[in-house]
């Protein structure tokens, strides 16, 4: 069973402002083209699961009942494009706790894979930061990086691919993954 690993801020929502969180479900803005490009890899048999970094809970300024929130309103949404998401992990803790479940490090996704009977090597991680990239190289999955909008960057060569927006990202993966 493979999956595709998705990053949430950048990659499926718009980013807070530098130094900010996303607290709250009113500050939630998907990304164009999120749920169809998500919906097209579940359709090409890919499990569908999120893996995020919240710092803000160790901080104080996400409180857990309100992520809870937002990540029940987001498997509504894409519920209604008929994407079924296999789970959403989260690392709340700080940078100083050097956690293994925190990206870089690939807690959250060997956990998912366990859980879930991921073959981990036929699956994609998809993030928009270096450090969602090395969480994927380091479970032994291939790699999408999403680049900022108006970045300067051409590419990042530790991705096995370098897209603009998630929608060119998905097209590649689905060209490059067996059977589809």
């Amino acid at each position: 069973m493979k999956a595709a690993f998705l990053d949430r801020d950048g990659v499926i929502n718009e980013k807070a402002p530098e130094g900010g969180y996303i607290a709250r479900w009113e500050e939630i803005r998907f990304l164009p083209d999120v749920f169809s490009s998500i919906a097209a890899l579940g359709k090409a048999g890919f499990k569908i699961v999120i893996v995020t970094n919240q710092r803000g809970i160790a901080l104080g300024k996400v409180r857990s009942a309100d992520l809870e929130e937002i990540h029940r309103r987001m498997r509504e949404e894409f519920s209604r494009w008929g994407v079924s998401l296999t789970g959403i992990y989260v690392c709340p803790h700080d940078l100083a706790d050097h956690c293994p479940c925190r990206k870089p490090q690939p807690g959250l996704l060997i956990r998912a894979a366990e859980e879930h009977g991921i073959d981990l090597a036929s699956s994609w991680m998809i993030g928009d930061a270096p450090s969602d990239i090395e969480a994927g190289r380091k479970a032994g999955c291939k790699t999408a990086r999403i680049l900022a909008a108006g970045s300067e960057e051409r590419g990042d060569p530790r991705a096995d691919i370098s897209t603009p927006n998630l929608a060119s990202a998905v097209r590649k993966i689905l060209q490059l993954s067996p059977g589809n």
